[in-house]
């Protein structure tokens, strides 16, 4: 489920309101899942194609810049990558005090 982005996570990265987001998905240029039957979530490689479609600015004669890139890993894995680096920091902690 790590492809998968929430309802907020959608509108902050699209930069766009719940009336614009509704819309999307009216005209099916973006489709929702249930999950769990209560959850609402979207594929990441969808949103990151409307992003392109909505703000073509980023995006030179079809490659994104390097930093846009680093910029878009963060935006989705910043949780994972901080709790690796914590899990690393405390596997060294034990290592060297043991």
């Amino acid at each position: 489920m790590n492809n998968m982005l929430t309802l907020e996570e959608v509108k902050n990265f699209l930069e766009i309101d719940q009336p614009e987001l509704e819309k999307f998905l009216k005209e099916r240029k973006l489709r929702a899942y249930k999950i769990g039957g209560e959850y609402i979530r979207f594929r990441k490689e969808e949103v990151i194609n409307l992003r392109y479609e909505i703000h073509p600015q980023g995006v030179s004669e079809g490659r994104h810049s390097f930093l846009s890139r680093v910029l878009e890993f963060w935006r989705f894995n910043n949780f994972y990558i901080v709790c690796g680096v914590l899990i690393l920091g405390l596997v060294v902690y034990f290592i060297r005090n043991t």
